[in-house]
């Protein structure tokens, strides 16, 4: 309590000091508008817009100066046939480390696959037991859209967002009548994907639902390194990946009824069964390629929010249940399954049109059983208690401030707050300049096999600890025929009791080591008229220095770059539309890799080339459908993102979706 009436009092200490600077909080993405009534000056929107019509996925105002990205509509149905992991390392300056579709984890800005978190609604995605998200299982065809969060968001997500949160959307439509969509996708390796949405609705009653199956058998031609054959002098060989199919299958159920304008309620059922051969290695597949290893998750995920703003204390009351259990090798008897009951409350005031504030409760109880549990594990307690303050101190400057905490039941948690700024530089007639800031704590609570698994577990490990510091530039420009921006962030990220699995006779996890990583994300887009072309063009580099600064272990890469974290990635893409018809390119450079904690097999840094074209037919105006082609990895590269496993070369993939309104 101390700290939480400190950083109060320091915060409206400072703010007399930022008197003579004007602020403004703005509400929409990435776009320009003139204010005609007043002044006639451009007002730069660089935020996401507060859209109450969107259940999941909405970043709200009192994160200010955190650097948050939605993907735009057109990027976004264009990789609506795969996964997350395909969306996020096409789109955004993110690098994810992969096998050929069947895992796939992600490093943002450097840190671990635990320290980013995946929200549905308040349902945080990674698993309970290894404390991550398999980005391969996420579908983007069951959802709207795709918020990101770089950099420390533990104030407002909770444990596990070091590196920072992905918000899965789903848009309410509030439908009048009947509409529905139905898509078949075909690619290269036996890829198959279907899928439909219906929405029924009055204008204030709507239910969706929205069904998919994704099959790929991943029988691909690979060059083989792994074989090594010294009396033939064999050194590689063409083969072909066995074993490493996927079959995923899900559902989410939408049940909205809409009040008044201010007043809604929202049920959201989600099922999701996911199943795949873990990939075998190069050297796996050639020696032994009769071997199979099945691995099945399933998953019933339930959310559902009752929202009144219709008084002068706003007001959330929310809810959910999820079930998820894994099956290794079909091996049923060995049990790893956790549910969770999560309950939240949030009130919201307005002191005036410049301050406001926001105060909730988290409460979850978690039921693990683990076949290497304890029976003396029957359940464990999260309270989480939170508290946003947004202040417009005056038209150019707004600033926030979150504090958390958490309690967890026989475990200390960290307080963990946050400081925000944005700052108008500047707003011409065709353009802007934005300065943001923002100072963030966070943790992440061990995972349960960290804790309790069998013997090896460690029930006495800190809580991983981060602090980050961020400073951002966003300039944007708009003419008559062409608006876009320029997006500039650097920032300091320090990670410690960084927990690891260590050989100690025998595995163990422990807190061993403290990580920095330092960094600057470029970020530019842009629509123009290109010889009369509607055109959208993007630019994404990142530069990620991501070290060992200590180590209770002995170990030779103490300064040097972790791993799988290349030093350089980027993207670049370019959308053409022309009659209804869009042609794209888009390419992927990244950096070379190093995998373990010696100075060998180091992956190389490799150049990824891909094009689409697609049109719409419109029948009437009721009904239209689009096709679309995809060819991926054109320049047929040979690389890994996984250190030992097959990606596949060239390949395509097609696509029909009919649409009826």
């Amino acid at each position: 309590m101390k700290k939480i009436l400190i950083c109060i009092l320091l915060f409206f200490a400072l703010s007399p000091a930022y008197s003579n600077i004007s602020c403004a909080f703005y509400t929409a993405s990435d776009s320009i508008s003139i204010n005609a009534q007043k002044t006639n000056i451009l007002t730069v929107f660089d935020t996401i817009q507060l859209n109450e019509v969107v259940s999941y996925g909405k970043l709200k105002k009192y994160q200010s100066g955190a650097k948050i990205e939605m993907i735009p509509d057109r990027k976004f149905d264009a990789y609506r046939d795969g996964s997350l992991e395909q969306l996020l390392s096409r789109t955004l300056p993110i690098v994810l480390k992969s096998t050929a579709g069947t895992l796939s984890t992600i490093r943002l800005r450097g840190t671990s696959p635990n320290h980013t978190s995946v929200n549905f609604g308040g349902i945080n995605l990674n698993s309970l037991t290894l404390g991550q998200s398999n980005m391969s299982n996420v579908p983007m065809y069951l959802f709207d859209e795709v918020g990101v969060q770089f950099g420390s968001a533990s104030t407002v997500n909770g444990s596990g967002s070091i590196g920072g949160a992905i918000h899965l959307g789903l848009r309410n439509n509030w439908t009048k009548g009947v509409k529905a969509e139905a898509r078949i996708s075909h690619g290269s390796f036996g890829e198959e994907l279907y899928g439909t949405k219906i929405y029924l609705g009055n204008g204030k009653f709507e239910s969706v639902t929205r069904a998919y199956f994704y099959k790929k058998d991943n029988n691909f031609k690979f060059t083989n390194t792994a074989v090594h054959d010294f009396e033939k002098s064999i050194f590689q060989i063409e083969d072909k990946q066995r074993n490493a199919s996927v079959e995923n299958k899900g559902l989410i159920q939408e049940l909205n009824y809409k009040f008044s304008e201010e007043e809604t309620l929202i049920f959201n059922l989600w099922l999701e069964k996911d199943w795949h051969q873990i990939q075998q290695n190069m050297q796996q597949n050639y020696y032994k390629p009769e071997q199979k290893e099945p691995y099945e998750d399933k998953h019933i995920r339930l959310w559902t929010s009752y929202k009144n703003n219709k008084k002068l204390f706003k007001y959330e009351l929310s809810g959910g249940y999820v079930y998820d259990i894994g099956i290794d090798n079909g091996n049923t008897d060995d049990t790893i399954q956790t549910q969770r009951i999560i309950g939240e409350a949030s009130v919201e005031h307005e002191l005036n049109k410049k301050i406001s504030y926001k105060i909730g409760v988290k409460a979850s109880r978690i039921s693990p059983t683990v076949y290497t549990y304890s029976d003396d594990l029957e359940y464990e307690d999260r309270l989480d208690f939170y508290a946003s303050y947004f202040h417009k101190i005056n038209r150019k400057l707004t600033a926030t401030i979150n504090l958390r905490q958490g309690l967890v039941t026989d475990f200390s948690v960290p307080f963990t707050p946050t400081f925000g700024f944005k700052y108008l530089v500047f707003s011409k007639e065709n353009q802007a300049l934005n300065i943001n800031g923002n100072v963030a704590k966070s943790y992440r609570v061990p995972t349960f096999n960290d804790r309790f698994w069998g013997d090896q577990g460690n029930p006495d490990l800190n809580p991983e600890k981060g602090m980050n510091y961020e400073l951002g530039f966003k300039w944007n420009y708009s003419n008559n025929e062409t608006f876009g921006h320029i997006q500039l962030n650097t920032y300091f990220l320090n990670v410690d009791e960084w927990i690891l699995w260590v050989n100690n006779n025998g595995w163990e996890p422990q807190n061993v080591q403290k990580v920095e990583s330092k960094g600057l994300e470029l970020m530019t887009a842009w629509n123009y008229l290109f010889f009369g072309l509607k055109t959208e063009s993007g630019f994404n580099y990142s530069y990620t220095s991501t070290e060992r600064k200590k180590s209770r272990t002995i170990s030779d890469a103490v300064g040097r770059q972790l791993e799988y974290v290349p030093l350089h990635s980027g993207n670049f893409y370019s959308t053409i539309n022309y009659n209804n018809t869009d042609f794209s390119v888009d390419f992927k450079y990244t950096d070379k890799q190093y995998t373990n904690e010696e100075d060998n097999n180091i992956l190389s840094s490799y150049f990824l080339l891909n094009f689409s074209v697609g049109h719409q037919f419109k029948l009437n105006n009721k009904n239209k459908f689009k096709i679309k082609g995809m060819l991926n990895n054109i320049l047929d590269t040979d690389y890994q993102s996984t250190f030992g496993y097959a990606m596949p070369g060239i390949n395509y993939r097609l696509s029909l979706t009919y649409n009826i309104n």
